[in-house]
């Protein structure tokens, strides 16, 4: 037995589905007390004589008081393929009980007239809407999908591994996840690998800079609005984020810059699942998964009454703590050749990689500005070199803020600068597991023979 379950996204698709129809068909809806809530123009006018208008909000008895759609609404029970003539003419009709929360609520009749010309043209018809409908749920998924898996996180220091395993385990969930992490270090990253990892990784995957978007627009931004709602507004109504989110994943960055009166919202949206846009007077069932990320001390902000205290244990469900570059400098090395190698793709280059010296200039500065400064100053380099290696001349970015006291650099090789990265990536591990080999040998992801000559080597055995 098939009942259909009502919410305002549902009837939205009858009516939408019913305007595709209306040549050929029709749709009538009513409520537990067989009023009228929604019927198509020319159906109304076929088989109760009155316009649409002039129906809505009447009972049905007034018009069919033998009606078989009030036995469904009564006992709960579908009809299926009757057909019946009126007014001279054929038609096939199908009766559907409504139910909301168990609770039969109404009832729905679909209508199609039996003419097999019609029948055939409003199948094409439909053919064609679900085409379109594929056509643009692919484009809005290229437009507004996830662009970075895991994979894409590079490093292999304990630090980022500890982070990605624990963003991994998250990701699964359905929960609200809090990610927090200096400028530049790879929330967004890490929010699109949640995403693609998650159950919404086939719904679209959109994001807001909430830093960026001006406090009086926030909630219109966030939540829509519909036509005149506020000067300016756009004919027809604008969906916000949530909704275009819809099935998906929304990523609120900066979420600490939120102000106030929208926090309110936000925490009403995230406990109820549903929106109201600005101006509007239905709600709007969610099914989003909300990623939010702060560079702030959010804790600090509640209590200086700056945010919320409430929504922060609403956004804060789950946490990941991203490491700035200083707390991962063993992963300068893959990451500057991973990004030498995407610049050479990106600008034509033909960069081999980087001198000894140049190596450890980059793994002597401190990096305010995380992995976001460290590829800034690898494509600068890029352009500087050319088609040889990048050398400490191509780094008076960095050199300059070092005060150019790189000299005690000269004699080192490639070799020693990463050896100097992997022998303290290798302590890191054994003080973090208690000296407990085949733990530390897991958390750095490398095989068992492999440590244990890295061991040798740096005598650590």
């Amino acid at each position: 037995m098939v009942i259909m379950t009502v919410n305002p996204a549902n009837i939205r698709n009858f009516e939408r589905f019913a305007n595709a129809m209306d040549e050929f068909g029709g749709l009538l809806i009513i409520d537990n007390q067989a009023r009228i809530v929604f019927i198509s123009p020319r159906f109304s006018e076929f088989l109760l004589n009155v316009s649409a208008e002039e129906a809505l909000g009447e009972s049905l008895p007034q018009f069919l008081p033998q009606s078989e759609l009030l036995n469904v609404l009564q006992t709960g029970i579908p009809q299926y393929g009757q057909v019946l003539v009126r007014n001279g003419r054929t038609i096939v009709v199908s009766m559907i009980p409504l139910a909301e929360n168990g609770r039969i609520v109404g009832a729905m009749k679909i209508t199609i007239f039996s003419r097999f010309e019609d029948a055939r043209e409003f199948a094409q018809r439909i053919l064609g809407t679900d085409k379109q409908l594929d056509y643009y749920k692919e484009k809005v998924k290229r437009l507004w999908g996830a662009k970075y898996s895991f994979d894409s996180i590079r490093g292999n220091s304990l630090a980022i591994i500890e982070a990605k395993r624990k963003a991994w385990d998250i990701a699964a969930t359905h929960s609200p996840v809090l990610l927090i992490g200096d400028t530049g270090t790879g929330k967004e990253l890490f929010a699109h690998a949640i995403h693609l990892d998650s159950p919404y990784r086939d719904g679209p995957f959109i994001t807001v800079n909430c830093a960026a978007i001006p406090d009086n627009l926030v909630e219109s931004e966030l939540f829509g609005y519909e036509e005149g709602a506020f000067t300016g507004a756009r004919r027809g109504g604008k969906p916000g984020k949530f909704e275009l989110a819809q099935n998906g994943t929304i990523f609120l960055d900066e979420v600490g810059e939120l102000p106030l009166n929208v926090q309110a919202v936000l925490l009403r949206v995230l406990q109820e699942k549903e929106i109201e846009r600005v101006g509007g007077t239905s709600l709007i069932p969610l099914n989003v998964r909300v990623i939010s990320a702060t560079n702030r001390d959010l804790e600090s902000k509640v209590r200086q009454g700056k945010f919320r205290e409430d929504l922060y244990y609403r956004l804060n469900v789950f946490s990941v703590h991203i490491p700035p570059l200083k707390a991962r400098m063993e992963d300068i090395p893959a990451l500057a050749h991973h990004f030498i190698s995407r610049f050479n793709q990106e600008m034509g280059t033909s960069i081999t990689g980087l001198t000894s010296q140049a190596l450890q200039i980059l793994m002597s500065y401190h990096w305010p500005g995380n992995v976001r400064e460290l590829k800034s100053t690898i494509e600068r380099a890029c352009l500087e070199a050319k088609m040889s290696l990048i050398r400490p001349e191509n780094l008076y970015y960095i050199t300059d803020r070092l005060g150019r006291n790189y000299d005690h650099l000269e004699g080192q090789t490639l070799k020693e600068v990463t050896s100097q990265a992997e022998k303290a990536a290798i302590i890191k591990a054994l003080e973090i597991t208690g000296g407990n080999k085949k733990m530390a040998c897991e958390m750095l992801k490398v095989n068992r023979t492999t440590f244990y000559a890295k061991l040798k080597e740096y005598g650590l055995y």
